[in-house]
């Protein structure tokens, strides 16, 4: 009894250290880890157009070539609207800027009186100009100047991508060759329906995302708030954050909008339409599209986004909720791992 009591503890302890230094690799090792994740993600998404094109007689060097060119043409796309939006909210700083020293002023103003009714001595303090929104383009501006390292990661993601598009179709093979036709086949069936599941999340949650970015666009440029092309670029990459993404991207342009109106009517609409797109799309839209739900536990993904997020970052936490709904799927489809899977459920309705 003992015996096995020990086994049991020394167990949990090699857990422990199996996990401390599996963060410490992924931290290590972040500048190669996160492409090829990203790249794994993206690979799966681009495989049925790689083969479809084989398919047809296409050889592989210009499938590849085509992917490359489709990928490279949307990079330039999205750098070129957030190069000119970026340009533009830094050129509209001063403007913002009075409108918040302006809105600083009138708390001071406020906090002083009551702070004097109370027989309170408020601190020789200047709110106007602790808020400085000029510190915000100058972040901008420095991160604008990370160009070298974004085209580094860039083209480590489209390296590991092409590579993994070139074997595509290869494992079935190889698994044929390397198990007898019993388990081959059984293997080839669960990596097919893996493969597939994951695949229709992926593509779907980018979907959906794209059209909450539409939306978010459409919804800020009829109410005439500025940059609408960046809050929806936000929105589509805050997108895959559950809950925490989708606040930010709904309080980024309605903080915005107090700042561009004299009235609250406009902002009013804003926190409305955007709230509105943001529950209509997450919980009526994607559910309906994907089929059914993968019900992962509020709290797993909490603690993955905090995991991933001091890992790698924003990227992490956008990566984080994909990363954990693909390993589910895969969990859910391996008899051996099912209990994991139901581990990772969230609460039944």
């Amino acid at each position: 009894m003992r015996d096995d009591q020990n086994n049991n503890l020394l167990n949990v302890f090699l857990g422990i250290i199996a996990v401390f230094v599996l963060g410490v690799m992924l931290l290590q090792l972040k500048t190669v880890l996160m492409p090829f994740v990203i790249a794994v993600l993206l690979s799966i998404i681009f495989k049925p157009l790689i083969l479809g094109l084989r398919e047809k007689g296409i050889p592989m060097f210009a499938s590849l070539f085509g992917v490359l060119l489709l990928f490279s043409l949307v990079l330039f796309l999205l750098g070129w609207v957030l190069f000119a939006s970026t340009e533009a909210f830094v050129n509209e700083i001063p403007k913002y800027q009075t409108k918040v020293a302006v809105i600083a002023d009138g708390v001071e103003s406020t906090l002083i009186y009551w702070a004097e009714r109370f027989n309170m001595q408020p601190a020789d303090f200047k709110w106007s100009d602790a808020i400085q929104l000029s510190s915000i383009a100058s972040v901008l501006t420095t991160g604008l100047g990370s160009f070298i390292s974004f085209v580094t990661t860039t083209f480590l993601v489209l390296l590991f991508m092409l590579f993994m598009l070139a074997s595509s179709g290869e494992m079935a093979k190889k698994v044929s060759v390397a198990f007898s036709p019993h388990y081959s086949e059984r293997i080839s069936s669960v990596l097919k329906v893996v493969d597939s599941h994951v695949r229709q999340y992926l593509v779907t949650k980018t979907l959906i995302s794209l059209g909450t970015g539409f939306l978010t666009w459409a919804v800020l440029l009829v109410l005439g708030v500025d940059f609408p092309l960046v809050f929806g670029f936000i929105a589509f990459v805050l997108n895959f954050i559950p809950n925490i993404g989708s606040t930010i991207s709904v309080l980024f342009p309605f903080a915005l909008s107090l700042l561009q109106f004299e009235s609250l009517f406009v902002p009013l609409f804003v926190i409305l339409g955007l709230g509105g797109t943001q529950m209509t799309m997450g919980n009526v839209v994607e559910p309906r599209i994907l089929g059914y739900s993968l019900n992962i536990s509020p709290l797993l993904i909490l603690v993955c986004l905090i995991f991933w997020g001091w890992l790698w970052g924003i990227w992490g936490m956008v990566l984080a909720v994909p990363i954990t709904a693909t390993i589910k799927i895969v969990f859910e489809n391996m008899p051996a791992f099912r209990p994991l899977a139901f581990l990772m459920d969230g609460p039944s309705d």
